[in-house]
């Protein structure tokens, strides 16, 4: 009885886990929206706010062009990495499919956005075999979620080969030699005062059409655009 009982929970607790993380997919009957954004070294002073992130990390999913499929991370207004990543195969895919459990957009969409939350050892159960769950789902190491259940983490293993090409569900997939290191950095910056801003990169202001701010997140700067660079 207690084996069945353990048995019983564990399920109960993977079904639970499911329902509120995706972790990389998008499930909608409709494919995400892009948004037309851009960000160049240039935007530091056509959007001066951008300068009070200590990071901005731009990923560009584009599948052409010098800046194809890589990240670049700034700090404070500096540019410090450049790597190659991959971003989400841009398709919808039906459930068994890349081990998908669900029908899905593999998106990672555009736009502007700030880390919500950290899981250094996150794991999925929205992609895997079906025997995923008892090893608590597929693993996503320095899992950075900013977009609902869209994050940058480590690729998985056996897929570093594909980075700089599209190939994950929607996530941005970091190679080993970066991901730990930009968690710990992100991480360090919790609790930090940040401009607001739309999705599409323009600044959030008051009645007055001054600068609004948040009261606590993380001092980094998201940037997914998808910019054919020559």
């Amino acid at each position: 009885m207690k084996t069945l009982l353990t048995v019983f929970f564990a399920l109960s607790l993977s079904s639970a886990v499911f329902a509120q993380d995706m972790a990389g997919a998008t499930v909608s009957a409709t494919r995400p929206v892009d948004v037309n954004v851009s960000f160049t070294p240039a935007t530091f002073e056509s959007k001066p706010w951008t300068k009070e992130f200590r990071y901005v990390v731009v990923v560009n999913k584009a599948t052409t062009g010098k800046d194809a499929q890589t990240i670049q991370v700034y700090e404070y207004g500096q540019l410090i990495r450049k790597e190659k990543v991959s971003t989400g195969r841009d398709e919808f895919e039906k459930a068994g499919q890349n081990h998908a459990k669900k029908d899905s957009w593999t998106v990672t969409p555009t736009g502007y956005y700030t880390p919500d939350f950290l899981s250094k050892d996150h794991k999925s159960s929205a992609y895997g075999g079906k025997f995923s769950w008892l090893i608590g789902g597929t693993k996503m190491p320095y899992a950075i979620f900013f977009n609902g259940g869209i994050a940058l983490h480590e690729a998985p293993k056996g897929t570093e080969g594909k980075l700089g090409k599209k190939a994950s569900g929607g996530c941005v997939r970091l190679p080993s030699s970066l991901a730990g290191d930009l968690f710990t950095r992100i991480q360090e910056t919790r609790g930090s005062r940040n401009p607001r801003f739309n999705v599409d990169g323009s600044a959030k202001l008051d009645a007055d059409g001054q600068q609004l701010y948040t009261k606590a997140t993380f001092s980094a700067l998201i940037v997914v655009q998808n910019i054919v660079t020559e």
